[in-house]
């Protein structure tokens, strides 16, 4: 779980001077697009990181966690690298050959978010402190 937190860091990290960078040059047709990568990228981050912390421990966490990361990577990294090369979204980028990848990356979203809630239905009860605060 730790190389999840590790990895939702640098993330974290690459969003916001992504974030610092496009706020200064990201050409107005191309604001959309982009704050659209940027919330995805940082609401899935964060998500990783609830995946990590989360108090019980099972493979569908470990999963859910690896898929916000991968999802991330995909739907935003692309996105934001494209515009941020290429200052509009039509024009020719290195990125190019991996835009098939961002669809990918949106199931990869769903996918975590339901891999997150099969492991909480399916973890195993912790104590009945914990049985009171479920209900």
């Amino acid at each position: 779980m730790r190389a999840i937190i590790v990895a939702a860091a640098l993330l974290g990290l690459l969003l916001v001077a992504a974030g610092a960078a496009g706020a200064h040059t990201v050409p107005i047709d191309a604001n959309k697009q982009w704050q659209s990568a940027m919330l995805y990228g940082f609401v899935h981050t964060l998500a990783a990181v609830v995946a990590a912390i989360m108090p019980f421990r099972s493979r569908l966490q470990l999963a859910s966690g690896w898929a916000f990361i991968l999802s991330v990577v995909m739907f935003s990294g692309i996105q934001i690298g494209k515009i941020m090369l290429a200052g509009i979204p039509g024009a020719p980028t290195p990125f190019d050959s991996l835009t098939f990848l961002v669809p990918a990356g949106g199931v990869a979203f769903i996918v975590g978010w339901l891999l997150l809630g099969l492991s909480a239905a399916t973890a195993p009860k912790l104590s009945r402190s914990d049985d009171i605060q479920d209900e």
